[in-house]
């Protein structure tokens, strides 16, 4: 079995949608946790009348308070019942494959520790396309420090791994790949197919007032593994892909998001 985490806080608008795409999974042997941290919406609302309609839905519903954003996803974790936690953030979706296609990755290359899907970005509606054939390979660390390669719903990771550094205030899940990677020298895999779709709207961390602030952080948290691996061409691209974020509207960014 695998445990699902999710932590949400005032997500009424899209968590619905999330938890249909793990409800339609064609891999159906899971709990999913989901931890409120501090919605003044209706999200528990609509989970629990989600949960009483779905009787047959593992669905296991927390509100331990605002603990704040790596806090959540710590006390998710201690919450999981099995040794592998896949997680799903509460605006994205999952394609009816994902869950199967890993756990048949996984079950045969048990150096595995995370293994994530490609993503596909989108603002409203997703075509699911029909995959026969799922292939992956296991991904270089250096090539994660010029570009994002893996999104945080597409991961399913050993829950002896998924520890988030709860002292920042961005940029949970890039500091945990990066330490997996590079400090614990743990083996990270990539799905070629796109089986995670990011939802783009504007209630998202870096679109809010703060959205330079967590630019930088990103940059930082980058360039501290460029200097400690000695790789120094990615932090140039660091700072071209800043300026050009501040200068190009991100509407304009992402104008491939499936519709």
């Amino acid at each position: 079995m695998i445990s699902i985490i999710t932590t949400v806080k005032n997500g009424e608008q899209y968590i619905i949608e999330t938890l249909n795409s793990i409800k339609n999974q064609s891999f159906q042997d899971f709990e999913h946790i989901i931890v409120d941290d501090g919605s003044k919406d209706n999200t528990i609302e609509l989970l629990v009348t989600f949960q009483r309609q779905n009787p047959k839905y593992k669905l296991f519903i927390f509100q331990p308070g605002n603990l704040g954003r790596g806090k959540a996803l710590n006390y998710a974790i201690s919450k999981a019942n099995f040794d592998w936690v896949a997680i799903i953030d509460a605006d994205d979706l999952w394609h009816p494959q994902k869950l199967e296609s890993q756990i048949g990755i996984l079950n045969k290359n048990t150096d595995v520790s995370v293994l994530a899907t490609k993503t596909g970005l989108f603002s409203k509606n997703v075509e699911f396309d029909s995959y026969k054939k799922i292939t992956f390979h296991r991904i270089d660390p250096k090539k994660m420090l010029y570009r994002s390669i893996i999104s945080h719903s597409s991961v399913i990771i050993k829950r002896e791994d998924a520890v988030y550094d709860e002292r920042r205030t961005s940029q949970f899940d890039a500091e945990l790949w990066y330490r997996l990677a590079f400090d614990n020298k743990k083996t990270l895999a990539l799905v070629e197919q796109e089986l995670n779709y990011h939802r783009i709207h504007n209630n998202q961390s870096f679109e809010a007032s703060k959205g330079q602030s967590y630019q930088k952080n990103a940059i930082k948290l980058s360039v501290k593994y460029c200097l400690k691996t000695f790789t120094l061409f990615p932090i140039i691209i660091y700072l071209l892909k800043f300026i050009y974020r501040l200068i190009i509207p991100r509407t304009l960014r992402f104008n491939k998001v499936i519709k």
